[in-house]
């Protein structure tokens, strides 16, 4: 393997994520958003870890950024406009990206979307992503419980 070649941007951005870390991943977060100077902050939520994804845009709003959040159902997507083989409202990752698009967010924060979705998601949103929560329903999101 070889090394990476990184500009000078890179370089800043990797001593910036140094300059971040913490203890905990959360406090990480925070240290990295400030030290990049982001301001509005996207929260794209699965449905069914809404209400973690709202105690995170508590805790951003209290360190003073402007944070919106956005789950996975909220446009009401048919399942059948995706594929003839499913039923109901479907989960919309792209539609997450482009609303935060919209909102012309500076980071935005990838909480517990399904794996593919995480995909589409950081492939649409213009501003850089991270992931924060990984959604595990079997181990309750801690997802190297009784990795073998």
């Amino acid at each position: 393997m070889q090394k990476g070649t990184y500009s000078k941007e890179d370089k800043e951005f990797m001593e910036l994520t140094d300059k971040s870390r913490s203890s905990s991943r959360i406090s990480e977060l925070i240290n990295f958003i400030s030290l990049n100077n982001y301001k509005k902050i996207g929260i794209a939520s699965c449905f069914s870890v809404y209400n973690l994804a709202e105690q995170l845009k508590c805790l951003l709003e209290k360190e003073g950024f402007e944070t919106i959040i956005v789950h996975c159902k909220e446009s009401k997507l048919e399942a059948s406009e995706i594929s003839s083989n499913l039923k109901g409202i479907s989960c919309d990752p792209i539609s997450q990206a482009e609303y935060l698009n919209q909102q012309q967010t500076d980071f935005n924060i990838n909480f517990g979307l399904c794996l593919g979705h995480g995909l589409l998601f950081q492939k649409y949103s213009k501003a850089p992503v991270t992931t924060i929560l990984v959604k595990d329903a079997c181990h309750k999101h801690n997802i190297m419980e009784n990795f073998s």
